[in-house]
């Protein structure tokens, strides 16, 4: 899909930085990517993975994005890439079975049904094939205003039950200790009303203000000392779950 006639966003740098973190966090993904992805891949909402997809190793023939609008993501001229602009839980524009790889990566939560996203992975999937997801469990107010909810295991098992899915490993990435240290770093973007991360409007009373020093002092110590602790971390409180399911 073209970029002309459109301004294409860059990414901010908090969300290059926020990224780097996600994907060093969740390294087994690319050991699943790696193992499960082949020939023809559909990414949904994948902005620019694709290239960190290809600096990883990961094998493919062909792939295809799927963004809501033509303006959201860089232009990438490689023969192949595919852009595509469209609806994740509305996928028109695909045949069934059409796709040997689904990835939907930590887009389920900005989805109002997420169920029929899930439901529409299964379809454009070929029999045999392999869909990844990346579903947060844990995760703090992000994307405002697309960022409707989180996800414990027992709603992926429902859902993927549910579509048709088989599923092949889910696996916890993080644990209660990580999240605490996750929760601390978004405070300060909270804090800092940075665009995406706070309610526009929200005021701050000022006890805020006046704790606002002891609030910096007490997350700067706790952060590495809560990513020391996740290092024999509680699993029930998983920052995100690293899902493949297969299309019997």
């Amino acid at each position: 899909m073209s970029h002309r006639n459109c301004v294409v966003r860059e990414k901010p740098l908090i969300l290059t930085l926020l990224y780097a973190a996600r994907n060093f966090q969740s390294r087994k993904l690319f050991t699943a990517l790696r193992e499960y992805c082949r020939n023809s891949v559909l990414d949904v909402g994948g902005y620019d993975f694709y290239l960190t997809a290809k600096r990883q190793g990961v094998p493919f023939t062909r792939w295809t994005t799927l963004e809501k609008s033509s303006c959201a993501t860089p232009p990438i001229a490689e023969s192949s890439f595919c852009l595509v602009q469209g609806d994740g839980c509305n996928m028109t524009q695909f045949q069934d079975c059409q796709f040997d790889t689904v990835l939907c990566l930590q887009v389920l939560e900005h989805v109002f049904d997420p169920v029929k996203m899930v439901n529409e992975c299964k379809r454009v999937l070929r029999q045999g094939g392999f869909a990844i997801f990346l579903v947060p469990q844990t995760s703090v107010l992000h994307m405002v205003p697309h960022h409707y909810c989180n996800f414990t295991r027992y709603w992926i098992l429902e859902a993927m039950q549910g579509s048709g899915f088989r599923v092949v490993s889910l696996t916890p990435i993080g644990g209660r200790w990580q999240s605490t240290a996750s929760h601390m770093v978004y405070f300060f973007l909270q804090s800092l009303r940075c665009p995406g991360f706070t309610i526009p409007g929200e005021s701050r009373g000022p006890v805020f203000y006046l704790l606002f020093p002891f609030m910096v002092i007490w997350a700067l110590i706790n952060i590495p000392v809560c990513l020391l602790l996740s290092l024999g971390d509680l699993r029930e409180e998983a920052n995100n779950h690293l899902v493949v399911a297969q299309r019997p």
